[in-house]
């Protein structure tokens, strides 16, 4: 049997050190899970790996792992994959795998080499015993944890491929995600890094990603391949070498750089690996284990685990505040399949209102989705998000205050006009005259989600000359406006623009006039005062 002996080198022993992993627990939760534990881990080896070369800082890291219990029976798989994941190698340093937990490799050496040779890959595949024993791992020691990883990989990776071959990246770039993330797009690490592609804030940022309270497009798988793939392409174009730009995703730039002069200048990953963090060291032999896993798993008899994830979705772009519930609850889309498609929207809020934004929707919806849009708009708005968006506070002085606030008498057979004030609302009017809120709703064609704006004039009815009305129908008003004023009553499909072309007048003097903005919603039924 060929063997194939380790590349690493220290100068002052002068002998081959192979250097092993073992499973840790660590404290890296995912946002969308409540955990307290890992899973049934070996125990851990006290055995640290000496360090042979004084080059190599040795330093604890501060951030020690803590013992955790079992996992949880009900943690999603994606969870579950990346705990998994992150469990493969520790920011606290390097640790020998006792012999007893691992089983033996269940083919000789020599077929893991053929089969690395025999992959298309211009990133080079080496083997040794790093890499051997994580291909172990994912093929013997956790195999349902690593059919469910597969399963996601059937999804996801051609996503993947389509952008990286855009790019003009190797397509063995797509395992990337595995050893990161296991796949998970909701993953966030102890650091903050986040998503599959695991982006740290700023460096999200400086990749195109948007992040706010309610988007963090690191966790859209789409928009965050392409930011990887940008930042790949950068970090190849910076090394002109495929392994180094992989340690460098993994600990930035300036500790390859480091590595580089510390290894006398050489640019070759295992002659500048006794230079790089630990957890770097094993980065790559973990990408390549990874990229065997998804080749040669019919080799190990591993069968994909169907996911739950719709494969046929349709894209629509959102320009106005939408919750997540407000499309399931309208179209019966199961709400954890719109959280599935769409992970990015952090509190299942899409914030179209400043900018257009994306929402997929399984395809079999999509018929649904068109034919009721307004009504999913519509549907309980005033829950979801605040109607009173504009607020204009007045200072009422003593001298008028019994003036302003005194209640005015209406008989039975008055109708009276009244013509909004600054800062008046309609609750305040209504007690003004004494008179029902819902009464003032249907005498002006309004409902409690209206605006009203100064200037606007309302009818107010005494009791007998209230109009009859059927129930739940409000009463068509005869418009009150002067000789000198101009009202137009939205219709479905008005907008601003369309309105301003029709009586040839300005954008600006338009939303001026009525206290509005351009994202300001257009009802149908609602009177606008035209300049």
């Amino acid at each position: 049997m060929i063997q194939i002996l380790n590349r690493i080198k220290f100068r002052k022993c002068g002998i081959i050190l192979p250097v092993l992993l073992v499973l840790c627990p660590f404290g890296m939760y995912s946002q969308e899970i409540n955990t307290k534990a890992l899973f049934n881990a070996p125990k851990e080896s006290k055995e640290v790996v000496a360090n042979t070369n004084p080059a190599v800082t040795t330093t604890p890291n501060s951030r020690q792992n803590k013992p955790s219990a079992n996992i949880p029976s009900d943690m999603d798989t994606s969870s579950m994959m990346w705990l998994i994941q992150k469990a493969l190698y520790d920011t606290t340093g390097i640790i020998l795998f006792k012999e007893e937990e691992l089983p033996p490799a269940d083919m000789p050496d020599s077929v893991y080499i053929r089969r690395l040779a025999a992959m298309p890959s211009i990133i080079s595949l080496p083997y040794n015993d790093i890499v051997r024993n994580y291909i172990v791992y994912y093929m013997q020691k956790h195999p349902r944890h690593s059919a469910k990883m597969l399963g996601l990989a059937e999804y996801y990776l051609p996503v993947f491929e389509e952008i990286l071959d855009a790019y003009n990246i190797p397509l063995e770039m797509k395992a990337l995600p595995i050893i990161e993330s296991a796949l998970n797009p909701v993953a966030v690490s102890r650091a903050g890094a986040t998503g599959m592609w695991q982006f740290m804030l700023g460096t999200g940022r400086r990749y195109g990603l948007t992040i706010n309270t309610y988007v963090d497009e690191r966790r859209d798988p789409v928009a965050s391949t392409y930011a990887a793939a940008k930042y790949l392409t950068a970090l190849y174009t910076m090394f002109q070498d495929w392994t180094l730009a992989l340690a460098a995703y993994n600990c930035g730039e300036g500790n390859v750089l480091k590595a580089i002069t510390r290894a006398g200048g050489k640019q070759d990953y295992w002659e500048i690996y006794p230079y790089l963090p630990k957890e770097t060291r094993n980065y790559v032999p973990l990408f390549i284990a990874a990229n065997y896993a998804i080749t040669y798993y019919k080799e190990h008899r591993l069968i994909p685990e169907p996911i739950d994830i719709p494969v046929r979705t349709d894209t629509f772009m959102v320009n106005s505040k939408l919750h997540l519930e407000q499309i399931a609850n309208t179209i019966n889309i199961p709400l954890t399949q719109l959280r599935e498609l769409n992970p990015q929207y952090k509190r299942n809020v899409i914030p179209g209102n400043e900018r257009p934004y994306e929402l997929r929707i399984p395809s079999e919806y999509t018929n649904a989705f068109i034919e009721n849009e307004r009504k999913i708009y519509e549907h309980n708005e005033a829950k979801y998000f605040n109607p009173n968006i504009v607020v204009n506070p007045t200072t009422v002085s003593k001298s008028n205050k019994s003036t302003t606030d005194s209640s005015v008498k209406v008989s039975d057979s008055q109708k009276v006009t009244h013509q909004v004030k600054s800062g008046e609302s309609l609750g305040i009017i209504a007690g003004k005259y004494s008179v029902k809120l819902s009464d003032l709703y249907s005498w002006n064609n309004l409902t409690e989600k209206s605006t009203i704006y100064p200037g606007q004039k309302l009818v107010i009815y005494g009791k007998s000359a209230a109009p009859k009305q059927t129930e739940n129908k409000p009463v068509t008003v005869t418009s009150t406006a002067s000789s000198d004023e101009k009202y137009h009553t939205v219709k479905q499909g008005d907008s601003f623009w369309s309105i301003t072309q029709k009586y040839n007048i300005s954008m600006e003097s338009l939303l001026e006039i009525n206290n509005m903005t351009k994202n300001s919603k257009l009802l149908p039924g609602k009177k606008i005062l035209l300049p």
